[in-house]
């Protein structure tokens, strides 16, 4: 019963201060929604852009070693990709 008390008496203090923070007056559920729904919607989209950041310089690094030197280009096409995860086996391949 005291554990859920004290529960209970964090999350007030956590809520107080949300609200201080983005300086709401009432604390009414649906404030509280927006307020824990923001961030995360924030961290997502900085986590798309980096991603499409990634692979705009992923692409801008294999076009200019494609112009300067082939060679070296097509042995790095050639190497395994870490990426793949359950790969199929032999069996399945020759029975595909």
């Amino acid at each position: 019963m005291e554990r859920q008390r004290d529960n209970r008496k964090v999350m007030n203090i956590k809520r107080t201060r949300l609200l201080k923070k983005y300086k709401y007056k009432t604390e009414a559920k649906e404030n509280l929604d927006h307020l824990i729904e923001e961030p995360k919607q924030m961290v997502s989209a900085k986590t798309q852009r980096l991603s499409r950041y990634r692979k705009r310089q992923n692409m801008y690094y294999q076009n200019k070693l494609f112009r300067t030197d082939c060679k070296k280009f097509y042995s790095l096409l050639r190497q395994p990709n870490p990426n793949v995860k359950n790969a199929p086996g032999k069996e399945e391949v020759e029975n595909f």
